[in-house]
């Protein structure tokens, strides 16, 4: 949903509002560091897909993916090549020096 705003003399401003039950992206970033214990510790027990994780830390998927994303991106996780029936891909723990 979006909501139109007259800014300034130039022309209005659109601002995009949130969709009823979903949170805004900066907040789901932000628990990025919460989720993190919960993610490695859900993928202790073995690798898991998005949707998984998401059942293992009771959140919604797209909110799951933005933290596995993140996890990868900085060596915390990586993904198994192969890609399930469903046509997902199994995230693993990374091995870190000093952890």
């Amino acid at each position: 949903m979006t909501q139109t705003t007259n800014g300034n003399a130039a022309g209005g401003t659109t601002v995009k509002e949130a969709t009823p039950g979903n949170r805004d992206v900066r907040e789901i970033v932000r628990d990025e560091q919460v989720m993190r214990r919960r993610i490695l510790a859900a993928l202790a027990d073995g690798p898991l897909t998005v949707p998984e994780i998401a059942a293992a830390v009771e959140r919604p998927s797209h909110e799951a993916m933005f933290w596995v994303m993140g996890l990868r991106k900085y060596g915390w996780l990586a993904e198994i090549k192969e890609v399930t029936d469903e046509g997902y891909y199994r995230y693993q723990v990374v091995e870190r020096e000093g952890s």
